[in-house]
């Protein structure tokens, strides 16, 4: 008599690439996908593959679900910010001097879109508000910002919340730092500083896509409105 073999034992990582290698094994073995079990995932009774499979998909349809309200709420929040972000730049346009340009931005930042403090920097623009010379050394601690010469979210040092927001610098806990500069050569107009109590407001991983832009628009109505 010929001897018996032992039956050989699969390796699961070669069952699983049996079933890479034949995806349509359980079409041709319908019956077997009923006598396969799996812990539920909840309360860990067994159940068929076909059960964890349907579960699997209400899953999926739910994260889908969630997903698409998240983007569009997203977009209804978008079209509301471009509203006011288009309403913002209209009365930046039609303001009649630099003052009146720095009030609107001041106000807008604060009532449209929640900024704590707002304000503007100004480099060797004598007899303007907030001017300062472009030697000043207290603009050392704004050196890198400037040059990189694009805007900046996060938490700022004690002398940088000290000359852009003065003694309302002491309740700042993040902000937005927008340097106005204009091509990679010509002398940077200033900076404007938008500053939130919350920490968590403004943070280096937030978008900046408005900001830029509103930047953009502000470096060439303030240099108009100087003549510059």
């Amino acid at each position: 008599m010929s001897e018996m073999k032992e039956p050989v034992e699969l390796d699961e990582r070669e069952v699983v690439a049996y079933l890479k290698r034949h995806p349509d094994f359980f079409s041709r073995n319908e019956g077997l996908l009923l006598e396969l079990t799996l812990p539920h995932p909840q309360n860990g009774q067994a159940i068929s593959l076909v059960e964890r499979q349907v579960g699997v998909l209400r899953e999926q349809k739910q994260q889908l679900r969630d997903q698409l309200q998240q983007l569009t709420l997203a977009a209804r929040t978008n079209e509301q910010l471009m509203g006011r972000f288009q309403q913002l730049i209209l009365s930046l346009i039609d303001s009649d001097n630099l003052s009146e340009a720095v009030n609107y931005i001041r106000d807008a930042l604060r009532e449209d879109f929640h900024a704590d403090a707002v304000e503007l920097l100004l480099f060797d623009c004598e007899g303007e508000e907030n001017s300062i010379t472009s030697g000043d050394g207290r603009l050392g601690a704004f050196e890198r910002i400037l040059e990189g010469r694009r805007t900046v979210c996060g938490h700022l040092r004690a002398e940088q919340l000290d000359l852009l927001f003065g003694t309302a610098g002491n309740d700042i806990a993040s902000a937005v730092v927008i340097p106005l500069c204009e091509g990679e050569s010509e002398p940077c107009l200033g900076m404007v500083g938008i500053g939130s109590i919350d920490a968590n407001r403004y943070h280096p991983q937030m978008g900046t896509m408005f900001v830029n832009h509103l930047g953009a628009v502000m470096n060439r109505i303030f240099r108009a409105h100087l003549g510059l």
